[in-house]
Protein backbone atom coordinates (compact mmCIF):
# COMPACT_ATOMS: atom_id res chain seq x y z
CA UNK A 1 0.00 0.00 0.00
CA UNK A 2 2.86 2.42 0.70
CA UNK A 3 3.83 2.22 -2.99
CA UNK A 4 0.49 3.78 -3.95
CA UNK A 5 0.77 6.46 -1.27
CA UNK A 6 4.15 7.43 -2.72
CA UNK A 7 2.49 8.17 -6.08
CA UNK A 8 -0.35 10.06 -4.40
CA UNK A 9 2.09 12.29 -2.51
CA UNK A 10 4.16 12.92 -5.64
CA UNK A 11 0.95 13.95 -7.46
CA UNK A 12 0.29 16.83 -5.01
CA UNK A 13 2.25 19.39 -7.15
CA UNK A 14 0.01 18.61 -10.11
CA UNK A 15 -3.05 19.15 -7.94
CA UNK A 16 -1.69 22.56 -6.91
CA UNK A 17 -0.89 23.52 -10.50
CA UNK A 18 -4.35 22.42 -11.60
CA UNK A 19 -5.95 24.61 -8.94
CA UNK A 20 -3.75 27.51 -10.05
CA UNK A 21 -4.98 27.06 -13.64
CA UNK A 22 -8.56 27.05 -12.37
CA UNK A 23 -7.99 30.14 -10.24
CA UNK A 24 -6.71 32.07 -13.26
CA UNK A 25 -10.02 31.51 -15.06
CA UNK A 26 -12.50 32.34 -12.28
CA UNK A 27 -12.75 35.13 -9.73
CA UNK A 28 -14.51 35.61 -6.38
CA UNK A 29 -15.15 39.34 -7.01
CA UNK A 30 -15.08 42.03 -9.70
CA UNK A 31 -11.48 43.20 -10.35
CA UNK A 32 -9.18 43.93 -13.23
CA UNK A 33 -7.72 40.41 -13.24
CA UNK A 34 -8.58 37.10 -11.65
CA UNK A 35 -5.13 36.91 -10.06
CA UNK A 36 -5.71 40.29 -8.40
CA UNK A 37 -9.12 39.15 -7.16
CA UNK A 38 -7.70 36.04 -5.49
CA UNK A 39 -4.88 37.99 -3.85
CA UNK A 40 -7.40 40.47 -2.43
CA UNK A 41 -9.65 37.58 -1.35
CA UNK A 42 -6.79 36.17 0.73
CA UNK A 43 -6.06 39.52 2.36
CA UNK A 44 -3.40 41.07 0.11
CA UNK A 45 -4.74 44.56 -0.65
CA UNK A 46 -1.70 46.30 -2.20
CA UNK A 47 -1.50 44.26 -5.39
CA UNK A 48 1.32 45.32 -7.78
CA UNK A 49 -0.02 46.85 -11.03
CA UNK A 50 1.60 44.16 -13.18
CA UNK A 51 -0.39 41.49 -11.30
CA UNK A 52 -3.59 43.47 -11.72
CA UNK A 53 -3.23 43.53 -15.50
CA UNK A 54 -5.74 41.30 -17.28
CA UNK A 55 -2.96 39.65 -19.31
CA UNK A 56 -1.56 38.21 -16.04
CA UNK A 57 -4.39 35.67 -16.03
CA UNK A 58 -3.23 34.29 -19.37
CA UNK A 59 0.41 34.14 -18.29
CA UNK A 60 -0.46 32.36 -15.02
CA UNK A 61 -2.69 29.86 -16.80
CA UNK A 62 -0.08 28.87 -19.39
CA UNK A 63 2.81 28.76 -16.91
CA UNK A 64 0.73 26.48 -14.65
CA UNK A 65 -0.29 24.39 -17.67
CA UNK A 66 3.31 23.88 -18.79
CA UNK A 67 4.35 23.05 -15.23
CA UNK A 68 1.49 20.55 -14.95
CA UNK A 69 2.52 18.80 -18.18
CA UNK A 70 6.24 18.73 -17.32
CA UNK A 71 5.62 17.22 -13.88
CA UNK A 72 3.12 14.71 -15.28
CA UNK A 73 5.64 13.56 -17.88
CA UNK A 74 8.35 13.31 -15.22
CA UNK A 75 6.14 11.43 -12.81
CA UNK A 76 4.01 9.16 -14.98
CA UNK A 77 5.77 8.75 -18.32
CA UNK A 78 9.42 8.50 -17.30
CA UNK A 79 8.81 4.89 -16.26
CA UNK A 80 8.13 4.07 -19.90
CA UNK A 81 11.53 5.47 -20.87
CA UNK A 82 13.63 3.22 -18.65
CA UNK A 83 13.29 -0.27 -17.24
CA UNK A 84 13.23 -1.27 -13.62
CA UNK A 85 15.21 -4.01 -11.93
CA UNK A 86 12.26 -6.34 -11.35
CA UNK A 87 10.93 -8.54 -14.15
CA UNK A 88 8.40 -11.35 -14.52
CA UNK A 89 9.53 -14.28 -16.66
CA UNK A 90 7.79 -17.42 -17.91
CA UNK A 91 9.12 -20.34 -19.96
CA UNK A 92 8.31 -23.90 -20.95
CA UNK A 93 9.33 -26.88 -18.85
CA UNK A 94 10.12 -27.25 -15.17
CA UNK A 95 10.01 -25.46 -12.84
CA UNK A 96 7.76 -23.08 -14.78
CA UNK A 97 5.36 -25.97 -15.39
CA UNK A 98 5.89 -28.71 -12.83
CA UNK A 99 4.16 -32.10 -13.14
CA UNK A 100 3.55 -34.39 -10.17
CA UNK A 101 1.21 -37.26 -9.28
CA UNK A 102 -1.77 -35.82 -7.43
CA UNK A 103 -4.97 -36.75 -5.63
CA UNK A 104 -8.20 -34.76 -5.63
CA UNK A 105 -9.42 -35.03 -2.05
CA UNK A 106 -12.42 -32.77 -2.53
CA UNK A 107 -14.61 -35.65 -3.73
CA UNK A 108 -16.19 -38.38 -1.61
CA UNK A 109 -14.10 -40.90 -3.55
CA UNK A 110 -10.56 -39.55 -3.89
CA UNK A 111 -9.40 -39.41 -7.51
CA UNK A 112 -5.81 -39.97 -8.59
CA UNK A 113 -4.29 -38.12 -11.52
CA UNK A 114 -1.62 -35.60 -12.47
CA UNK A 115 -1.17 -32.14 -10.98
CA UNK A 116 0.31 -29.41 -13.20
CA UNK A 117 1.59 -26.26 -11.46
CA UNK A 118 2.01 -23.17 -13.66
CA UNK A 119 4.50 -20.62 -12.33
CA UNK A 120 6.16 -17.31 -12.98
CA UNK A 121 9.72 -16.33 -12.04
CA UNK A 122 10.66 -13.00 -10.45
CA UNK A 123 14.00 -11.84 -11.83
CA UNK A 124 16.18 -9.17 -10.22
CA UNK A 125 18.60 -7.78 -12.82
CA UNK A 126 20.36 -5.46 -10.35
CA UNK A 127 23.25 -6.12 -7.98
CA UNK A 128 21.27 -5.18 -4.87
CA UNK A 129 18.47 -7.11 -3.17
CA UNK A 130 14.85 -6.08 -3.67
CA UNK A 131 13.25 -6.27 -0.25
CA UNK A 132 9.71 -7.01 0.88
CA UNK A 133 8.38 -7.94 -2.55
CA UNK A 134 4.67 -8.77 -2.85
CA UNK A 135 3.02 -10.58 -5.77
CA UNK A 136 -0.72 -10.19 -6.28
CA UNK A 137 -3.35 -11.21 -8.79
CA UNK A 138 -4.84 -7.87 -9.85
CA UNK A 139 -7.35 -8.92 -12.52
CA UNK A 140 -8.92 -12.09 -13.89
CA UNK A 141 -10.97 -12.38 -17.09
CA UNK A 142 -13.39 -14.08 -17.71
CA UNK A 143 -14.15 -14.24 -14.00
CA UNK A 144 -16.14 -17.30 -12.87
CA UNK A 145 -18.99 -16.91 -10.42
CA UNK A 146 -17.94 -16.76 -6.75
CA UNK A 147 -14.28 -16.22 -7.67
CA UNK A 148 -12.67 -14.28 -4.81
CA UNK A 149 -8.90 -14.44 -5.45
CA UNK A 150 -8.51 -11.04 -7.16
CA UNK A 151 -6.28 -8.79 -5.05
CA UNK A 152 -4.82 -11.68 -3.07
CA UNK A 153 -1.17 -12.74 -2.77
CA UNK A 154 0.07 -15.56 -4.97
CA UNK A 155 1.81 -18.48 -3.29
CA UNK A 156 5.56 -18.99 -3.27
CA UNK A 157 6.80 -22.25 -4.70
CA UNK A 158 6.74 -25.00 -2.02
CA UNK A 159 5.59 -22.44 0.55
CA UNK A 160 3.40 -23.73 3.36
CA UNK A 161 3.77 -20.94 5.92
CA UNK A 162 1.66 -18.33 4.16
CA UNK A 163 4.55 -15.92 3.50
CA UNK A 164 3.50 -12.87 1.49
CA UNK A 165 6.59 -10.62 1.72
CA UNK A 166 9.98 -11.89 0.60
CA UNK A 167 13.33 -10.70 -0.73
CA UNK A 168 14.40 -11.15 -4.35
CA UNK A 169 18.17 -11.50 -4.55
CA UNK A 170 20.17 -10.65 -7.69
CA UNK A 171 19.52 -13.22 -10.42
CA UNK A 172 22.82 -14.57 -11.76
CA UNK A 173 21.82 -17.75 -13.62
CA UNK A 174 21.30 -17.05 -17.37
CA UNK A 175 18.43 -19.57 -17.30
CA UNK A 176 16.89 -17.84 -14.25
CA UNK A 177 16.91 -21.03 -12.20
CA UNK A 178 17.97 -18.99 -9.14
CA UNK A 179 14.96 -16.67 -9.47
CA UNK A 180 12.02 -16.62 -7.06
CA UNK A 181 9.23 -18.85 -8.38
CA UNK A 182 5.59 -18.08 -7.64
CA UNK A 183 2.67 -20.45 -8.28
CA UNK A 184 -0.23 -19.07 -10.34
CA UNK A 185 -2.44 -21.96 -11.56
CA UNK A 186 -2.82 -25.59 -10.51
CA UNK A 187 -4.42 -27.92 -13.04
CA UNK A 188 -5.55 -31.42 -12.05
CA UNK A 189 -6.11 -34.03 -14.77
CA UNK A 190 -7.81 -37.23 -13.64
CA UNK A 191 -9.14 -40.30 -15.45
CA UNK A 192 -11.84 -40.17 -18.13
CA UNK A 193 -11.46 -36.47 -18.78
CA UNK A 194 -12.02 -35.37 -15.18
CA UNK A 195 -10.16 -32.10 -14.52
CA UNK A 196 -10.27 -28.90 -12.53
CA UNK A 197 -8.31 -25.67 -12.23
CA UNK A 198 -7.69 -23.33 -9.33
CA UNK A 199 -5.63 -20.20 -8.66
CA UNK A 200 -2.75 -20.60 -6.20
CA UNK A 201 -3.42 -17.63 -3.93
CA UNK A 202 -3.73 -16.89 -0.23
CA UNK A 203 -5.82 -17.67 1.68
CA UNK A 204 -6.02 -21.11 0.07
CA UNK A 205 -9.43 -21.99 1.47
CA UNK A 206 -11.18 -19.53 -0.89
CA UNK A 207 -9.60 -21.03 -4.01
CA UNK A 208 -12.52 -23.07 -5.24
CA UNK A 209 -12.24 -25.19 -8.36
CA UNK A 210 -13.01 -23.23 -11.52
CA UNK A 211 -13.78 -24.53 -15.02
CA UNK A 212 -10.85 -25.32 -17.28
CA UNK A 213 -11.22 -22.45 -19.73
CA UNK A 214 -9.28 -19.58 -21.28
CA UNK A 215 -8.42 -16.89 -18.72
CA UNK A 216 -6.57 -13.59 -19.03
CA UNK A 217 -4.80 -12.52 -15.85
CA UNK A 218 -2.78 -9.54 -14.69
CA UNK A 219 -0.10 -10.03 -12.03
CA UNK A 220 1.69 -7.25 -10.19
CA UNK A 221 4.89 -7.50 -8.14
CA UNK A 222 6.05 -4.56 -5.99
CA UNK A 223 8.95 -3.98 -3.61
CA UNK A 224 9.25 -1.64 -0.63
CA UNK A 225 11.45 0.68 -2.72
CA UNK A 226 8.75 1.08 -5.37
CA UNK A 227 10.17 -1.29 -7.98
CA UNK A 228 7.22 -2.71 -9.89
CA UNK A 229 6.61 -5.34 -12.58
CA UNK A 230 3.20 -5.83 -14.19
CA UNK A 231 2.53 -8.84 -16.42
CA UNK A 232 -0.44 -9.58 -18.66
CA UNK A 233 -0.73 -13.35 -19.14
CA UNK A 234 -3.19 -15.84 -20.58
CA UNK A 235 -4.08 -19.45 -19.76
CA UNK A 236 -5.16 -21.33 -22.91
CA UNK A 237 -6.55 -24.91 -22.78
CA UNK A 238 -6.17 -27.30 -25.72
CA UNK A 239 -8.14 -30.45 -26.54
CA UNK A 240 -5.08 -32.47 -27.56
CA UNK A 241 -2.38 -31.40 -25.06
CA UNK A 242 -1.92 -29.60 -21.75
CA UNK A 243 -2.85 -25.91 -21.55
CA UNK A 244 -0.42 -23.11 -22.33
CA UNK A 245 0.40 -20.28 -19.94
CA UNK A 246 1.75 -17.37 -21.97
CA UNK A 247 3.20 -13.98 -21.18
CA UNK A 248 1.53 -11.37 -23.38
CA UNK A 249 3.14 -8.19 -22.07
CA UNK A 250 5.45 -7.24 -19.19
CA UNK A 251 6.23 -3.74 -17.94
CA UNK A 252 8.99 -2.99 -15.45
CA UNK A 253 8.98 0.28 -13.53
CA UNK A 254 11.87 1.70 -11.49
CA UNK A 255 11.54 2.61 -7.84
CA UNK A 256 12.99 5.48 -5.95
Amino acid sequence: MRVYWKWVIKSVPNLGLGLLMLASTVTPRQTRSNVEAWLIYFGIENVPPWLANKSTDTWVFWIAFVGFCVWAIHLYMRTNLRSGKLSIVIRDGEPWVQVNPGVDQSQAAHTSGWLYTYRIALVNSDDSTLRNVEVKLTSFEKKPQNFDAIGNHLILRHDRSGTTNFNVYPTKDPQFMDAIFVDVFRLFLGPEGYSFLHVASLPEDINRHIPVDKYDVKIMATSESGEMAIADMTFIPHPDHIPDFRLLKMQSFPGR
